[in-house]
């Protein structure tokens, strides 16, 4: 299968790899590629109906030396990236679970590059448009990835009548969402301490300068507002405010800063409040020399922080040689009052750890919404709160009716966009799922919690190897975040990666707020999968035996690797669900599970964040059971598919589908 004395151009739809040039176009513009990724895509786009096996592309282009299919992996992201700015989007490579990979296309060959045919100069960054009504956005990823979720609300979202600045909007917000992804990606597949692929700032909470706890919640949520605002910088990955939280907490300096987060530079500071005037002093170093690049005073109203979040961004812009893609916001500002207990209300939930504090603030945000009719960050962040059940169950009338006031007076207000989204994925409405999952993406790209709900909405509905993709981006953003290590350790578990998943889910225990149940239980999953029964049982020894978890999971393990012992699990099964009163899913390792009563159990909910569990290796005896029909239909999730794309694991066969 070498490649090297390929020559001419291999082309399909409006791809063409210009095997001499070493250069992909898509849509007639050029694509950056790794060299490696490059020979990857040419080999796979050579043979393609073709499956070829993981060795195959391991032996073909990297000579099989010293490297693991987690190269492959990585490369297979970027490519799949790359690929997703045509038009319509199509998935040209798919995964073969447990072989490799297949491409896909209707390839022709070409003496020459078409642009180089008609003579084109080099491609702008961005596709021109064909005319001003096209608000089409270029994109990145496969189909139902963030990319194309992007470029199919821009087109959805004039049903909004929003303004036309909403379209160049969209179309710089864009920018920035590509350069994450792309980021993101190499990031996670290079070596642990990789040399980003452009500027990566974490803002690090601003200090407060007063004994006043008010002040310091003050502080700490204008830090994360300034992370928002600088993630819209064009060329620029923002660091998530969670880890820049731990990240201080820790006492992180310069060149840990570099190695833990792979920032390039940090942005710090101060904030002293005296009634009505604020006084911030900033400074953005350089990592790992800890060198300062810029240093600035502000001495403003706090009626003027507006003014002032646009003034940093534009000197952070500046010192780092980039520039802002947007305008200032015509919105009019609310009384500084209201944002500044906004900002702190955010904050209590963002950080979460305080229950007491946690639960007032859920009332006090009710109240500040009613106080404050026309501010919507409020009323989203209510919508948001109420979609997710964190004020109870049933509340999503009120959560709708937030959501759709905050966009009234806000159409590019992400927190609404995530609650309908949200609320559509309640109602199995997986079309409206993507399309407001697409757009929260595009208005907020450097939001890990939004990559981590994308990767399990994709996740519950099998196209995995896209749930990884957006989990690497969320982990790039927030690489001390419990649930975003969880999240991608688990997804690379259930496709198969065992080796990578280890590395990701032994972090949890050491993370900052970790879930024991969670933990206890992916770490053991892992494990069992692994074959690796010794570590297994360790892992149940020190689990909590709380109504008998960890005896369930001991109990399990035992008969994992002496079947006789099936009858001793069951009763230890039997006694955790007792005392649970739910079906517990280690009974899917039993010799006969109960198909229909499991399932159900993936019926419920939505985020919750073992719906991906559904395409794991051991839940293949529900697939193949014949409940397993019943159960996609009633999900809705053989619609979605035959109106979208379908997942590599399932075919059509009849009116429902047959998954391996």
């Amino acid at each position: 299968m070498d490649q090297r004395n390929e020559t001419g151009v291999i082309a399909f739809d409006d791809v063409e790899i210009d095997l001499d040039g070493h250069r992909l176009t898509v849509g007639g513009k050029d694509v950056a590629l790794e060299p490696k990724a490059f020979t990857v895509l040419t080999l796979l786009a050579s043979h393609p109906g073709k499956t070829l096996t993981h060795n195959d592309i391991l032996d073909a282009v990297w000579g099989h030396r010293h490297v693991t299919q987690n190269v492959l992996h990585r490369a297979i992201t970027l490519l799949r990236q790359a690929l997703g700015g045509h038009s319509p989007p199509r998935q040209y490579i798919h995964t073969v679970h447990g072989v490799g990979y297949r491409f896909d296309a209707g390839v022709r060959r070409l003496p020459q590059p078409a642009a180089a045919a008609i003579g084109e100069s080099a491609p702008a960054a961005l596709p021109k448009r064909a005319n001003e009504n096209d608000a089409s956005i270029p994109v990145i990823g496969d189909v139902s990835t963030p990319s194309v979720l992007v470029r199919e609300a821009a087109e959805n979202g004039r049903s909004r009548q929003a303004p036309p600045r909403w379209k160049f909007f969209l179309l710089a917000i864009a920018a920035s969402a590509v350069l994450l992804a792309i980021a993101a990606a190499f990031v996670f597949r290079a070596s642990p301490s990789p040399t980003p692929a452009s500027p990566t700032l974490v803002v690090l909470p601003m200090h407060a300068i007063g004994d006043d706890k008010g002040e310091s919640a003050f502080a700490e949520g204008l830090s994360e507002e300034l992370t928002t605002r600088l993630a819209r910088i064009d060329g620029l990955r923002l660091i998530s405010s969670t880890s820049a939280t731990r990240a201080q907490h820790d006492g992180f300096d310069a060149a840990q800063l570099a190695e833990r987060l792979h920032v390039t530079h940090a942005l710090e500071g101060s904030l002293r409040e005296d009634g009505d005037q604020l006084r911030i002093d900033l400074r953005l170093v350089e990592t790992p020399s800890g060198r300062t690049v810029w240093a600035q005073g502000y001495d403003r109203k706090l009626a003027d922080v507006f003014t002032l979040q646009q003034d940093i961004a534009q000197a952070v812009a500046s010192a780092l040689a980039l520039h802002i893609g947007l305008a200032r916001s015509t919105t009019s500002p609310p009384d500084p009052r209201v944002f500044r207990e906004y900002l702190e209300l955010r904050h209590i939930f963002l950080t979460g750890t305080d229950m007491a504090k946690y639960d007032r603030a859920e009332k006090d945000l009710g109240t500040l919404a009613a106080r404050a009719p026309d501010f919507a960050p409020a009323h989203s962040l209510l919508a948001l709160n109420l979609a997710s059940d964190f004020e109870g169950p049933g509340r999503e009338a009120d959560a709708l009716r937030e959501a759709r006031r905050a966009l009234a007076l806000d159409a590019n207000d992400a927190y609404a966009h995530a609650t309908l989204g949200l609320l559509a994925e309640k109602n199995r409405d997986w079309i409206s799922t993507k399309k407001e999952y697409g757009i929260a993406l595009v208005l907020n790209p450097s939001d890990a919690v939004m990559h981590n709900i994308t990767g399990m909405w994709l996740s519950r509905l099998g196209y995995e190897d896209l749930a990884v993709a957006q989990e690497e981006i969320a982990y790039a953003s927030d690489p001390l975040g419990y649930w975003v290590a969880y999240n991608l350790g688990v997804q690379l578990d259930v496709t198969g990666q065992h080796d990578a998943a280890k590395r990701y889910l032994d972090q949890l225990p050491n993370l900052e707020n970790a879930p024991i149940a969670f933990t206890v239980d992916a770490r053991w999953r892992n494990a069992i999968r692994r074959r690796d029964f010794p570590a297994a049982r360790d892992i149940a020894a020190h689990a909590s035996n709380e109504m008998g978890f960890a005896d369930a999971l001991t109990a399990v393990t035992d008969a994992l690797i002496d079947p006789s012992r099936w009858p001793q699990a069951d009763a230890a099964i039997t006694t955790y669900e007792t005392k649970t009163g739910s079906p517990n899913r280690l009974r899917v390792f039993a010799p006969h599970p109960n198909a229909e009563a499991l399932l159900a159990g993936f019926e419920t909910g939505t985020q919750h964040p073992n719906g991906k569990l559904l395409w794991a290796t051991e839940f293949g005896v529900l697939r193949r059971d014949p409940a397993f029909r019943g159960f996609l239909k009633r999900m809705k999730f053989i619609d979605y598919w035959n109106a979208n794309d379908w997942p590599p694991q399932c075919k059509p066969d009849g009116d429902s589908a047959r998954c391996d």
